[in-house]
């Protein structure tokens, strides 16, 4: 089975051969990326599903090229120890296999468990690998440097030619994106109005009542006595704190003391903070690559 996967927001590279803080993220390329806002789309323009595999020791993930970009993109996340050479040639067979299933320029990319480019100099002259068909000798290059967008064919930039090759990816237009923002939009509107008139609008009529109504004043009257004397009660200690109050207490008073002591030391703080994001990143590779396994090998038992 291959898995198939949109993402919330898609990214493409805005130097699609800078290194410079290169990440996997559930986004291809997350670190150097533009974000392709629905706006810039046109209607015509197509996104097309990341397609996922496992192999193993690593899995990959496939993006078709996005508007106007010469390639793809394929990532290949190493889950298990190997080494460099081993992953060279692992880049090198996905990168012939991808390009026979989808004649694409495509660009590869190795990433190790923490979501680092995967180090290849002990093996290869760079981290990623470029792989296109040269129609004029009818075989496959691959290379192992970086390649001029001039140089690369422009098959991707035909709009036709990318929905009869990857006919069998789940795609959308434009259209349907923008359709979709516009509705994010008007939902994220109706929830703000909804607030606007809890918040404002119907404490504003409550006030507009009370000096209306000689009962209604004495309903608020009588409520605010209430308060202050449950307020007063626990004030005193009379009147026992509940269990969410307790725990947001403790909450309240660990996270100060936390605070108080990354204040002091900042340092180890960031260096906290890191390996955290480094123990997540893991955990997420390793659940994604579960995820495949479970996808591609599902259990006989029963």
């Amino acid at each position: 089975m291959i898995g198939f996967c949109f993402q919330e927001g898609s990214y493409v590279p805005d130097k699609p051969y800078s290194q410079a803080g290169l990440r996997r993220s559930a986004q291809p390329l997350s670190s150097t990326l533009a974000i392709i806002s629905p706006h810039t789309m046109t209607p015509d323009d197509i996104r097309f599903a990341s397609v996922k595999e496992d192999r193993g020791w690593y899995f990959v993930e496939y993006f078709p090229p996005h508007p106007d970009f010469r390639f793809s993109v394929l990532q290949l996340s190493v889950v298990e120890s190997h080494d460099a050479n081993a992953v060279a040639n692992a880049m090198e067979y996905e990168a012939r296999d991808w390009l026979r299933r989808y004649p694409v320029p495509v660009m590869v990319t190795a990433f190790s468990l923490e979501g680092d480019v995967f180090p290849l100099q002990s093996a290869r002259p760079t981290d990623h690998l470029i792989a296109f068909s040269d129609p004029t000798q009818s075989k496959e290059v691959l290379r192992w440097e970086l390649v001029a967008d001039a140089e690369l064919p422009a098959v991707a930039l035909d709009r036709t030619f990318l929905k009869r090759i990857f006919a069998n990816v789940p795609s959308k237009t434009g259209r349907e994106i923008q359709a979709e923002a516009q509705k994010h939009i008007t939902t994220l509107k109706v929830g703000w109005w909804i607030v606007f008139l809890w918040a404002v609008v119907v404490p504003l009529g409550v006030a507009v009542l009370e000096w209306w109504s000689d009962l209604l004043g004495l309903v608020v009257l009588a409520y605010a006595f209430f308060k202050a004397a449950v307020e007063a009660l626990r004030l005193t200690g009379h009147l026992p704190k509940s269990e969410r109050e307790r725990q947001k207490e403790a909450e309240d008073l660990k996270m100060r003391h936390y605070y108080y002591h990354c204040e002091r030391n900042p340092e180890s703080f960031e260096r906290l903070k890191a390996d955290n994001f480094r123990r997540e990143e893991i955990e997420r590779t390793k659940s994604q690559a579960a995820a495949l396994k479970t996808q591609q090998h599902p259990s006989t038992d029963g």
